[in-house]
This record gives C-alpha cells, sequence and structure tokens, in this order.
C-alpha cells in the first residue's frame, strides 16, 4: 500500500488491517451494546481518520488504475477526515449529530468505493461483484440513518455493528482481491 511506484497492487496490508480494526470494532459494538455515546463517538472518529487515512495512502495507485475516478476517494478521503477532526474536538456536536455524521460518512464512504470499484473487475467478476454487493448494502445503511435519525440513534450500536463487519469484510475481500492483480 505505501510504496506507490509499483504498477500492481500486490496484497494491500493496509486495506487488510483497516478491514480486522473495521471487525474488531463491531465485535465490540456487538458484544457491548451499552456502550456510552461519547465512547461510540470516539470509536467512530478513530474509525473515520483511519479509513480516510488509508484512503488517501492509496490514491496515486488507484488513480493509475482508475483515473480521474480516484479524485472522488481523495475527496471523500478528506471528508472523512474532517468528519473525524470534528468529533475529536467537539465531541458535545458529535453526539447531538451522531446519527447524521454517521450516515454521512457511511454514505460517503460506501458512494468513494462504488464509484472506483471497476478496477477489481480485472482480478474476475467474483471480487467486483462481491465487492459491489457490500458498498451497495452499506449504502442503504447510510440512507436509512440519514432518513430517521431518531430510530437510527435507538439502533445506532447495531446498525453501526452491521456497517462496520460488513464494510470490515469487504476491506479483506479488497485486499485479497487486489493480491491477484
Amino acid at each position: 500500500m505505501f510504496n506507490m511506484n509499483r504498477t500492481r497492487w500486490g496484497f494491500d496490508w493496509g486495506e487488510f488491517i483497516l478491514g480486522i480494526l473495521f471487525i474488531v470494532a463491531a465485535y465490540g459494538l456487538f458484544r457491548s451494546p451499552k456502550i456510552g455515546l461519547t465512547g461510540l463517538a470516539i470509536i467512530f472518529a478513530v474509525m473515520a481518520l483511519l479509513s480516510g487515512l488509508t484512503t488517501i495512502a492509496g490514491y496515486r495507485k488507484l488513480h493509475e488504475v482508475t483515473g480521474i475516478r480516484a479524485n472522488f476517494a481523495l475527496v471523500f478521503g478528506i471528508l472523512d477526515i474532517l468528519i473525524a477532526v470534528v468529533f475529536f474536538f467537539d465531541m458535545n456536536s458529535a453526539i447531538v449529530t451522531l446519527g447524521y455524521l454517521f450516515a454521512l460518512w457511511f454514505i460517503f464512504d460506501s458512494i468513494e468505493r462504488l464509484i472506483v470499484g471497476s478496477h477489481l473487475r480485472s482480478l474476475g467478476g467474483g471480487f467486483f461483484w462481491v465487492s459491489m454487493i457490500l458498498d451497495v448494502l452499506t449504502l442503504i445503511i447510510g440512507i436509512m440513518l440519514f432518513i430517521n435519525p431518531v430510530v437510527a440513534a435507538l439502533s445506532l450500536n447495531t446498525l453501526i455493528a452491521v456497517f462496520f463487519a460488513v464494510f470490515g469484510v469487504n476491506a479483506i475481500w479488497i485486499a485479497i482481491a487486489r493480491s491477484r492483480q
């Protein structure tokens, strides 16, 4: 991931580690549903920051493969980091707007992956389609959160844990797929 001078992806350790972290975060949310909103906001901030940094770190390689569409990934990576900054430095606002901010983050990341996911086609249809299905699933979860933030707030832990799990599995899937390129 960090050696951007290669012409082939190889195994994407950054994406793989991100996937593992998302799955661990999902497990933690499932295991301790009484987690406080402050803890949830901190977890969210850390995951948004890691997601943004991983996206930006892979930008150059993604640009080589997908062309100008990689710019969407760069913009969404920056948005991830900005959302993380809001959560880290204004915790009260983060808690009040948690439902909406989670929804926007889920929507941004899902759209970014749908836009740049075409590079997985060259690895075989299975890798591409599984990734697309997982991205559409996370986009639907994000839209559900955005449309009804009150209901989302009541079921936030479960919805977020499901999103983290699906996003984590997809990140691991992409890391494995890139190793076949």
